[in-house]
């Protein structure tokens, strides 16, 4: 048997490094500008090209230890070794460093794209050139993707990992799979990218590490910034961003450009979020520093200017232009503080993603309430949403009020998530969501009033009759206020039974998180149209509403639609209190 390398790497998880990348035309390469894997080796030497720090591109040596055979999720992957005065500062290969491109003889052979974490951070896995060009927009559909790795793979040669032979390798599902492997298999698991976040606020950023935890990002709190107009040159081993949110709230992934022709670049060596056709903000990068760590070093960087638009996201890397931006969704938030008389007003722009774009609006907002505020705790909240998209008749604005004794800033937002479903995934048409406005002014008082009492209700009414309720509503701390409505009986309402329910207008605090109810289905009944049912949004039953209603039969709960209750009759009016509580008075209708 020939004398396996020694990497000196513990069993451990393989790593998807953080890319960016930006699809070129489809150009043919001269010839001899990239070195196809038919020619590699074990044991040919290179250089990588990437930046550590500000915008410098530098390099550092690879030796291609292995060739491992449909191993990637792209295909073939080459096993190497970075080493160098650059790799001893960084500690090794790096998440950002995913994307930098290796030359052997002037010659491209592709980019780094993997590498393991808790473990020898020297070692890694290049994604070939002719897997990535496969993200040139141009070429999509000439050269598909091959088929997704296979479970087992065997090494060109035996690689020596803490003193145990490997022969083979393969791609569990997670570690459990892992763990039932034979002895001669080494298990490679993919690792999270990080997501670079600014200013997002511990809960926002709770919130962002939750739910892009299972697309396989890892958010990084106060790890990146905005570098203002910095545009530096874009060339190959270059840092580039792919932005999801820029401004008041930043949220870049930062990898190593791959390959340039023209205004078409690629880069990562391997997917984004593997998306397919994509949408995302393409940015140059500035990298402040490498933070080393025995898990994986990763790079800290800020997004440059805005300069293209990534629109492939593959499985061996993203691809994407210099040039026109893709479009994005404008957010304004505005919080008053009425109790320090303090006005707080944020912007930032995320993707037009169906998935995404929701999440980081709500994300935007919740920084911007915890901001202005500075505190977790009781409060009332007067709420103002506007929402604009292209395919809608206008805007679409929906007011409201909301208590909560323990968590104000939350309960603020109870409904935005409803409304960026409307926005983002209208079933009825395609909305090209403009920008979010969301207006908020709160102050620590309790400003709620309770339903006690419903009286002056004849036992007996008949068809075309007033009928008066008299109603008590007690506010917090505060006196009694009584208020009387009269409704009149239709003349075709049903003989018998029935019931006056007077009520509050709003619904019970949900008990799913803001985040759930970006995905909990509609609890109204199906809309006939989209203009009816954002219609229904902006003017249903409010918080502050008093309801009055008269429906046949027993009493039964709330309704949950704005509209009149079908063959009876309803009163609705507001009130300067968050109204709560509910009487049903047991009536009989008799002829007119």
């Amino acid at each position: 048997m020939a004398a396996a390398p020694r990497v000196n790497l513990r069993l451990a998880r393989l790593a998807l490094l953080a890319v960016l990348s930006l699809a070129p035309a489809a150009v043919a390469a001269p010839s001899g500008e990239f070195l196809p894997l038919s020619e590699v080796r074990p044991g040919l030497r290179g250089q990588a090209r990437t930046v550590v720090r500000g915008t410098t591109v530098e390099t550092f040596d690879v030796e291609v230890l292995a060739i491992v055979p449909g191993a990637g999720p792209s295909g073939d992957l080459l096993l190497v070794r970075a080493s160098g005065p650059l790799i001893r500062r960084t500690g090794g290969i790096a998440a950002g460093m995913s994307g930098s491109p290796v030359f052997v003889g002037g010659r491209l052979l592709g980019a780094i794209g993997f590498g393991w974490s808790f473990a020898d951070h020297t070692v890694g896995l290049v994604t070939p050139i002719e897997a990535m060009l496969r993200a040139l927009p141009a070429t999509r559909g000439h050269a598909p993707d091959p088929a997704p790795a296979r479970p087992l793979r065997r090494l060109a040669r035996p690689v020596v990992l803490d003193d145990r032979v490997f022969t083979e390798i393969a791609f569990p599902a997670d570690a459990s799979a892992a763990r039932r492997l034979p002895p001669h298999v080494l298990p490679a698991l993919p690792v999270a990218r990080p997501l670079l976040l600014s200013a997002a606020g511990t809960r926002a950023a709770q919130l962002l590490r939750d739910e892009l935890a299972p697309l396989g990002l890892v958010t990084v709190e106060g790890a990146t910034g905005a570098a203002g107009d910095a545009r530096p040159p874009l060339v190959p081993g270059s840092a580039v961003g792919v932005q999801l949110a820029r401004g008041d709230l930043n949220a870049v992934s930062i990898g190593t450009l791959t390959y340039r022709r023209g205004d078409a670049l690629v880069a990562f060596g391997h997917p984004f979020l593997n998306r397919g056709p994509a949408s995302f903000l393409l940015t140059p990068a500035v990298i402040h520093d490498v933070v080393r760590s025995t898990a994986f070093p990763f790079k800290v960087g800020s997004a440059g200017a805005a300069v293209g638009t990534v629109t492939e996201d593959r499985r061996a890397g993203i691809g994407g232009r210099i040039g026109p931006l893709p479009p994005m969704v404008g957010v304004r938030v505005q919080v008053t503080d009425r109790d320090r008389g303090r006005t707080t007003r944020l912007g930032t722009q995320v993707v037009r993603d169906r998935t995404l774009g929701p999440l980081l609006v709500l994300a935007s907002a919740m920084s911007a309430v915890d901001r202005a505020l500075d505190r977790v705790g009781e409060g009332t909240a007067r709420v103002r949403l506007a929402l604009r998209g292209r395919g809608l008749d206008g805007p679409v604005v929906r007011e409201n009020a909301f208590y909560h004794g323990r968590d104000i800033g939350s309960a603020a937002l109870l409904e935005l998530p409803e409304a960026l479903r409307l926005l983002f995934a209208n079933e009825f048409v395609a909305t090209g969501p403009v920008d979010v406005t969301v207006e908020v002014e709160v102050e620590a008082g309790r400003q709620t009033a309770t339903i006690t009492d419903a009286a002056g209700v004849p036992p007996r009414v008949r068809r075309g009759e007033a009928l008066p309720v008299r109603i008590t509503l007690r506010p917090f701390q505060g006196d009694a206020v009584v208020r009387t409505v009269e409704l009149v009986v239709p003349d075709g309402f049903p003989l018998g039974g029935a019931t006056v329910v007077v009520r509050a207008g709003g619904r019970p605090t949900p008990e799913q998180g803001l985040p759930a109810l970006l995905l909990a289905e509609p609890v109204e009944p199906p809309a006939p149209s989209a203009a009816a049912q954002l219609a229904r949004f902006a003017e249903r039953d409010r918080n502050t509403d008093l309801v009055v209603e008269l429906v046949p039969g027993a009493a039964r709960a709330p309704a949950v639609a704005a509209d009149a209750p079908e063959q009876g009759a309803r009163s609705r009016s507001i009130t300067p209190w968050v109204v709560r509580g509910r009487i049903a008075v047991p009536v009989v209708v008799d002829p007119r």
